[in-house]
């Protein structure tokens, strides 16, 4: 027997669950292809925020009914909790675990600098402009 008796108004388990499977299969917005000036301004972005994203979520409770703030008696909401930890989570895993690898496009231009009276020079050199390359996250 349980010493705190189970609020049926609080049982949202059932809407959460629908919730993310409905993100999961929703169509997702396609950004457009961003140019290398657009690419490169990407720097000014302020990174991932766990504490921001998870306001943002525990914001939209109230779309699907789950109440937000302490609950009746003062009692910590535990769903805020939860939904804290998952952002959490998943943004550790993003930052520490996440790799991204990358290919340069063919036709970047090299500009190297090397000398010799004998012949071909083999150099290490840089490209004097950004280029285009595809990444792949995993």
């Amino acid at each position: 027997m349980p010493c705190i008796k189970i609020d049926k108004s609080l049982q949202k388990s059932e809407e959460v669950a629908n919730l993310f499977s409905s993100l999961m299969k929703s169509e997702r917005f396609k950004f457009p292809k961003l140019s290398i000036l657009q690419i490169l301004l990407g720097k000014a972005r302020p990174g991932l925020n766990s504490d921001v994203t998870s306001s943002s979520v525990i914001s939209r409770f109230s779309e699907i009914g789950i109440p937000t703030g302490p609950l009746e008696n003062g009692n910590p909401n535990v769903m805020e909790q939860f939904a804290k930890i998952i952002v959490e989570e998943i943004f550790d895993s993003i930052q520490d675990e996440m790799r991204t690898d990358v290919a340069v496009d063919q036709g970047m231009l090299v500009a190297s600098v090397g000398a010799n009276a004998g012949g071909p020079v083999a150099s290490t050199g840089t490209n004097p402009a950004p280029h285009t390359a595809t990444g792949i996250s995993s």
